[in-house]
């Protein structure tokens, strides 16, 4: 039963903080998703937990023992890169059974581990080529493989596939998907990807500038984001954010754009807020691209919309409609089918049972 803990973790490099108390408990089995803006120290927090970095301040307990000082061979971690870090000159049996040969253990062993792992990735027919004739799916599945091989109490994938193409890329994210229920080992991926992070995580962490912003699981992560940070980092398109206040008239609480459009305000009393809110607050509205939908009628939760597309992109079973709303540009998610034609008005609803609303101050959600 693997468990890792990180307490309170720091790591400058010069007058440079790249993690700032960094607190994490991580559960036997578990597969944990780094993710956030390139610089964020996400690849840093892996090597630390690795061995590969040392830690200035704090203490990582893997199975309630600090390995601050352990070296990396002694940590029973096994750790994926996104340069593959095959050696060359040797075959992939070679490569994968590197490792276990300086463990010293037994020759049929090493055998039987490499020839295992090649069966459970489908790299058996691979076995004599050398690196250079692979292709970059295969070579990761054999970078993969040979942490498989040293039997790690816990996996560190550190954006294992950005450098691959995109179908590689869908085909090697449900082979990792695959591998982890397979294995059920501990897992901590890192990727600046957000669809890698949703469609892999048992639970989210969403980084920025050293810090956890927000950590759940990828349905609470996507829903309830807790700040304009998370909502508009995760998902894509992006989340439509458009700044206005809080209007408090006749016990109705509203939402008013700042290109006020007279008569139209957006009634949030189904919006649980989060605390107190007070009239005329600054706000930052927010709601997802597939909140815009087609008319519907006897639904409470939507107040319908008229908007005039500006830019229709398809991406193939959907496409993503530019409109003008309120004096900003917003994005709709809407089937393929759907027929928008650019300067043509479409009558839709905005879904208010799925907003968030932030405040523009501390930009935490409310």
């Amino acid at each position: 039963m693997t468990t890792i803990e990180l307490k309170n973790i720091e790591k400058s490099f010069g007058t440079n903080k790249v993690i700032d108390k960094f607190n994490i408990k991580i559960n036997h089995g578990e597969f944990i998703v780094l993710v956030g803006p390139s610089g964020c120290g996400k690849s840093t927090l892996l090597r630390m937990i690795s061995g590969l970095e040392s830690v200035d301040q704090g203490e990582i307990h893997l199975d309630k023992k600090i390995i601050n000082n352990l070296i990396p061979s002694k940590r029973g971690i096994a750790m994926v890169f996104q340069s593959y870090a095959l050696y060359p000159h040797m075959n992939v049996y070679e490569n994968m059974s590197f490792g276990l040969k300086n463990e010293k253990l037994d020759k049929n062993e090493i055998d039987k581990k490499v020839k295992d792992a090649a069966k459970t990735l489908q790299i058996e027919d691979l076995l004599d080529r050398k690196p250079r004739q692979l292709s970059g799916g295969q070579r990761q599945r054999v970078a993969i493989g040979r942490a498989i091989t040293r039997n790690p109490k816990l996996f560190l994938f550190d954006e294992p596939l950005s450098n691959l193409d995109a179908k590689l890329r869908v085909e090697m994210r449900r082979e990792i998907n695959k591998l982890h229920a397979q294995l059920g080992t501990t897992m901590i991926y890192v990727t600046h990807d957000q669809i890698e992070a949703m469609s892999l995580a048992t639970r989210i962490a969403v980084m920025n500038n050293g810090i956890i912003q927000q950590i759940g699981d990828p349905k609470e992560i996507y829903d309830k984001p807790n700040s304009i940070f998370v909502a508009d980092f995760v998902g894509s398109p992006s989340i439509n954010l458009i700044p206005g206040k809080i209007s408090k008239e006749d016990k109705q609480i509203s939402f008013i754009s700042n290109q006020f459009k007279e008569g139209f305000k957006i009634p949030l009393n189904e919006y649980k807020f989060v605390g107190a809110i007070s009239e005329g607050q600054e706000v930052i509205f927010g709601f997802r691209p597939e909140h815009i939908i087609f008319k519907e009628k006897s639904n409470k939760s939507k107040i319908d919309i008229n908007l005039e597309p500006t830019l229709i992109e398809l991406t193939g079973h959907e496409q993503n409609v530019t409109f003008n709303f309120m004096g900003h540009e917003v994005i709709g998610r809407l089937p393929r089918d759907t027929e928008v034609k650019l300067g043509e008005s479409v009558s839709l609803s905005l879904n208010l049972s799925e907003i968030s609303i932030f405040d523009k101050k501390s930009t935490n959600r409310i």
